[in-house]
């Protein structure tokens, strides 16, 4: 049975996946689709030389004139690939710009520790000068919305450094907390 099968499926392809270069014929006409062929210089557009003595480079003007059907084969070197710079001088202008749009961007999403949270000011005030004495690179922030203080440190861009400062603190102030906040770009930088 499985030879049955296998031959007629073997016969079944053969006839389907032969292809032949015969012209196609269906009903009265006949279609050679290898030997298409048409001429289309009527319809291309000519252009004319550019002059650059003025200095001045000018655009070529397509025209509609037909030109000549027999054309030869022209076999001249291509030219040397001309630098555009003014495409260069465009593209410098637009990276400034871009560069002095990003250094005007002064702060950006990030994180802070929360170090204090309270009502008692010399509380926060003692706080802040044990952050100062052991971490002396991390800024404190006070912010004081009546009648609560809140001390925050620090202005890491990426969470891995926070958490890495949020590990040493932690061991200091038991109720230090990692919260996301507004930053600082340049003192973010500065954080090693």
């Amino acid at each position: 049975m499985k030879g049955k099968l296998g031959g007629i499926l073997v016969l079944g392809l053969l006839m389907m996946g032969c292809a032949s270069n015969r012209s196609v014929t269906s009903g009265r006409s006949t279609v050679d689709y290898n030997s298409y062929n048409e001429d289309l210089s009527s319809v291309r557009p000519v252009y004319r030389p550019t002059s650059v003595s003025s200095g001045k480079v000018t655009t070529p003007i397509p025209t509609t004139t037909p030109v000549p059907t027999a054309r030869k084969p022209e076999n001249r070197k291509p030219a040397a690939p001309i630098e555009a710079m003014h495409i260069n001088r465009r593209l410098d202008m637009v990276l400034d710009t871009i560069a002095a749009q990003n250094r005007s961007i002064r702060y950006a999403p990030g994180f802070r520790i929360q170090v204090y949270v309270g009502t008692q000011r010399q509380e926060v005030d003692a706080m802040r000068q044990l952050i100062t004495q052991n971490f002396p690179e991390l800024s404190p922030y006070l912010s004081y919305n009546q009648p609560t203080y809140r001390l925050k440190i620090g202005d890491f861009m990426r969470r891995m450094d926070a958490e890495r400062y949020y590990a040493l603190v932690k061991r200091m102030i038991d109720s230090a907390q990692l919260q996301p906040d507004k930053v600082d770009i340049r003192r973010s930088l500065s954080i090693k």
